[in-house]
């Protein structure tokens, strides 16, 4: 090659470093900026193609923009428009909604604030538990009067292994029955709420329907009927009841609907708290998190579980004398005497 034909060649060859470099800058998308003005519209678009009650809840996100983006100014500082980001989600009333930064978490809890407390571990430990309890993993376990088996799972964040449930159902063989306390449970890993109703039915069991969001559009889902089936192994089908409240949340509440579907299962308490959405995450460019829900979740006969699952039988913690504390739980007593007198 010549020296005039290296020069033409290297000519042409930073001529197509220089259109290529400027049609990259043309067709990729630029990433979102930190300034507050970006950082509230990524919030809002994020939370517009994700969320998934807005049409449940008759939410108008566009109306709720038009309310919060006066209100961003380029100069706020980072608690300032934390507090603003965070009162536009509270809109949305879904405990399953947080902006997390490095100095707050946004939360909603008015799912539970108003309602019974209906649970305290320390009456269920010195009445019930009083030391003599297994430890089942995760999950506590004690034999009641009239051979009525007593477990409290505090959270499906502690996940429980095929041999703790095999443990817990051998456990159960000659007793009369089974309680299972989730109440205050405040969820975790759903899939364990399966794996755990697996255990109680000898049938496969349709226990509803997940709406699993697919695009931007409010109506952009796909269906995925939900059921449960039998576990091969180890299974109990004696009678079982399910003790919630209103701090059930989350995979809580999808755990008590399955187990509603279930032939041998009763629910006994307060409608869990909800939060019926399994979420979705966006990392921000100023270093923030937000989570929204973007799934929904209907039972067999089309009702939204996101306000809550209702028991077969409304049960309060206080007897007519309201003790408060109670000297015991009445919740649980109600349990025992269901089963010993079926």
């Amino acid at each position: 090659m010549t020296a005039k034909q290296s020069v033409v060649s290297f000519t042409i060859s930073v001529l197509l470093m220089l259109v290529l470099g400027s049609c990259e800058k043309v067709f990729m998308e630029d990433e979102p900026g930190s300034d507050p003005v970006s950082v509230f519209e990524e919030i809002w678009d994020f939370t517009d193609r994700h969320y998934s009650f807005f049409d449940e809840k008759e939410i108008d996100w566009d109306e709720v923009y038009q309310k919060y983006r006066p209100f961003v100014r380029d100069d706020m500082n980072p608690v300032e428009l934390f507090d603003l980001c965070a009162e536009m989600l509270y809109e949305l009333r879904d405990g399953h909604v947080n902006l997390l930064s490095s100095f707050d978490r946004s939360r909603y809890w008015e799912w539970y604030l108003d309602s019974p407390e209906n649970f305290y571990y320390s009456v269920v430990e010195r009445n019930y538990l009083r030391g003599d309890q297994r430890y089942i993993g995760p999950l506590q376990f004690v034999v009641l009067e009239g051979g009525i088996a007593y477990v409290y799972y505090g959270s499906f964040a502690n996940r429980i292994s095929e041999g703790n449930l095999d443990l817990l159902v051998n456990s159960l063989s000659g007793l009369n029955g089974l309680i299972i306390d989730v109440r205050n449970n405040g969820g975790g890993d759903p899939s364990t709420g399966r794996d755990i109703a697996a255990r109680f039915t000898d049938d496969r069991v349709f226990v509803g329907t997940n709406y699993v969001k697919t695009g931007p559009g409010k109506d952009s889902f796909r269906a995925e009927k939900v059921y449960i089936n039998p576990h091969k192994g180890d299974r109990y089908s004696g009678r079982v009841v399910v003790l919630t409240n209103r701090r059930s949340y989350s995979a809580t509440t999808y755990f008590a609907q399955y187990m509603r579907e279930l032939e041998n299962v009763t629910l006994m308490g307060d409608t869990t708290g909800g939060g019926g959405g399994l979420p979705a995450f966006r990392d921000l460019p100023n270093g923030w998190l937000l989570r929204v829900s973007s799934t929904r979740f209907l039972s067999p006969d089309g009702k939204s579980i996101e306000k809550g699952v209702p028991p077969h039988i409304n049960a309060s913690l206080y007897d007519d004398n309201g003790d408060f504390p109670p000297e015991r739980d009445n919740i649980i007593d109600s349990a025992v005497e269901l089963m010993l007198k079926q």
